[in-house]
């Protein structure tokens, strides 16, 4: 009884986290489409990527209770999932928006041209990408949950349930993982054109219905789901385009940023830097510096010149007979680039993010906070808390909003702060004393050191130690 009544509490705080969450991304969505310029545009459309991310965990933690034999009555999990899912494809819209600027390249031929077969092959391949991150999401998901309840097994030798439970999910992280292995392959085919984009949209279906029903009992799993695209035929090509150890975001990013190198008579293209197309003659004495294309054989009749293409080192430039000395600003220009050699991106940064997942979560008991308290971030809510709570903020917490507050609550209660000293004195009477300098006569001052309130007598307080900014 006392399991069902704190599983109930967890769902009403997802639940209410799902209201929350929903209503900052209405807000959020309005402020972007009433944004004036692109800079607040960009600052806005992270801030909803953010709150999806958010609402997207729920969703996860929602389909698991949904997916779960203890809850009867699922109704409101249902709706809020699919409230969840709504804003989803809202976002999408949004990103598809936003990721073609108006003014850049791709998307001036967006708007002339659009290519059917180009646009359907994105829209697949961003499928394919999302499938996946869904899915190692829920893995993650899963092993923390095995991880929670090995730790409470050994806790409580013999229960059967747990370990069901574990064994079940354990099972669960194996398909997805083998699911995720042939998405990723059929991905990498994709974008290397060795697959159809008509034979992934044949099992887009059955992907799908995997990745919403495969908790459920009477789901029943399509074993021969990737047979007719031939995954085990890859070309050896393929496989030799990505090193061992090489994920598949750094393949797409290699993909992404090469460019071709191959030339023709008819549309030559620029030799790169390392480079260098030549005009040579052929000589019984020449190009030790430059290689060039063997002559055709019988007698010379006369200098024959041929294309040929050689590698120079980017020390030498285009001076094949020896370095030229360089000036002052060419120097700073080439350790500039030496220094940015030694920083290159490593293939790790391209990696995907996870999401952070508590592994042994400590559960906390239903009457202590589990939210911050409202309204914390305002001054009355400063006002109400104890003269000692207010000096342990503002000494404790340099720097922060909240040190601000409880300083700007110190003063409504006239507390004012001294700048020599560094500490807070408040009248205990009034001054015997009063000039336009200096006021003099008994203060209570809050001794930070041996942290107690005590009392000076005759004290003199110098007006220029006083700290009297007006805190708006």
């Amino acid at each position: 009884m006392a399991d069902k009544r704190k599983l109930q509490g967890e769902i009403d705080r997802c639940l209410k986290k799902v209201a929350e969450g929903v209503e900052q991304f209405e807000d959020i969505w309005l402020k972007l489409h009433n944004a004036a310029n692109a800079n607040q545009k960009e600052k806005y459309e992270a801030d909803l990527k953010k709150e999806i991310k958010k609402l997207q965990r729920l969703r996860d933690q929602i389909k698991t209770w949904v997916a779960s034999n203890e809850i009867k009555d699922k109704r409101q999990l249902v709706e809020n999932r699919k409230l969840i899912e709504t804003q989803m494809e809202r976002f999408k819209v949004v990103e598809r928006e936003t990721k073609t600027k108006a003014y850049s390249k791709e998307g001036l031929g967006l708007a002339q041209k659009v290519d059917p077969a180009q646009k359907e092959k994105e829209e697949v391949g961003t499928w394919l990408t999302n499938t996946i991150d869904t899915l190692n999401m829920q893995v993650d998901q899963y092993e923390s949950e095995v991880e929670s309840l090995s730790v409470q097994t050994r806790k409580k030798k013999g229960e059967k349930e747990q370990q069901e439970r574990i064994e079940e999910l354990k099972q669960f992280v194996e398909k997805h993982r083998y699911h995720i292995r042939m998405l990723e392959t059929i991905l990498r085919m994709l974008d290397n054109h060795s697959i159809q984009v008509d034979s992934i949209r044949k099992i887009k279906d059955d992907v799908e219905y995997y990745l919403d029903s495969s908790q459920d009992p009477d789901f029943e799993e399509n074993e021969f789901l990737y047979d007719d695209l031939d995954l085990d035929e890859i070309p050896t090509a393929l496989l030799a385009t990505s090193p061992p150890g090489t994920t598949l975001e750094d393949e797409i990013l290699q993909h992404s940023s090469s460019t071709p190198t191959s030339t023709t008579s008819s549309s030559p293209t620029p030799p790169s830097p390392a480079t260098c197309t030549t005009v040579s003659t052929a000589s019984p004495s020449s190009s030790d510096v430059f290689p060039s294309t063997t002559a055709p054989s019988g007698p010379p009749s006369g200098p024959q010149t041929s294309l040929s293409e050689v590698s120079i080192p980017p020390s030498l430039g285009v001076c094949p007979l020896g370095p030229v000395a360089l000036s002052k600003e060419q120097l700073y220009q080439q350790a500039m680039e030496e220094a940015a050699w030694t920083h290159m991106p490593h293939p790790s940064d391209s990696e995907r993010i996870r999401q952070y997942l508590m592994r042994n979560p400590c559960p906390t008991l239903p009457f202590h906070h589990q939210v911050p308290p409202p309204h914390s971030d305002s001054v009355e809510f400063y006002q109400r808390l104890s003269t000692e709570t207010l000096f342990f903020i503002f000494y404790y917490l340099e720097g922060t909003k909240a040190q601000y507050l409880a300083a700007k609550a110190l003063k409504k209660q006239s507390w004012r702060f001294h700048t020599k000293y560094m500490m807070w004195f408040q009248r205990h009477e009034e001054p015997k004393t009063i000039t336009d300098e200096f006021e003099q006569g008994t203060y209570i001052y809050f001794d930070y050191e041996k942290w107690g309130q005590r009392k000076k007598e005759g004290f003199t307080f110098e007006y220029r130690y006083l700290e009297d900014r007006d805190l708006q």
